[in-house]
């Protein structure tokens, strides 16, 4: 659960694409995993924050951001374990960021339920997820060929890249 250098120049290339971030939702509280020699690299403004929320809001536009997860723990501010459905959705977001929280719930087709419920028609899911070469890493590693088929056409989606 982190935005790392790769996962801030995804954020960047979407940026540039003219996608509106509006009112996001990080799955799990975003660890700043981005090395200080990396800040440099990206040409924004080093941070020794532990969490990526000040990063995300100086360079992404965003209307809000708000952090789902099993616990209190990190200061999540819903919470919720992605086990079990979500009932009742009482707030829908514009994009959503799953950066390394899908790959510890052992229920995947619920948390993949409840992830595509959060997300606002015309809303965009983001995951970077682990694919292979990560064992002991969470109990799922994800093949693309998952993806482009829960969020496919048929199902009422589309744009999967």
């Amino acid at each position: 659960m982190a935005l790392t250098f790769h996962t801030f120049k995804f954020l960047e290339k979407l940026k540039h694409e003219n996608h509106a971030f509006g009112r996001t939702l990080s799955i799990g509280r975003l660890n700043n995993l981005i090395k200080k020699d990396e800040f440099k690299k990206l040409n924004i403004s080093f941070s020794y924050e532990l969490y990526a929320d000040k990063i995300l809001f100086n360079n992404f536009n965003l209307l809000s951001l708000n952090a789902l997860d099993y616990s209190a723990f990190e200061e999540a501010d819903i919470v919720h374990d992605l086990n079990k459905p979500i009932i009742n959705v009482e707030k829908q977001f514009d994009t959503v960021l799953d950066f390394g929280t899908s790959e510890h719930v052992f229920d995947i087709s619920q948390c993949l339920k409840n992830i595509s419920s959060l997300c606002k028609i015309e809303g965009i899911i983001i995951h970077c997820l682990p694919a292979n070469n990560n064992c002991g890493h969470g109990f799922w590693q994800f093949s693309p060929e998952v993806f482009f088929n829960i969020y496919s056409k048929k199902n009422g989606l589309c744009d999967t890249e």
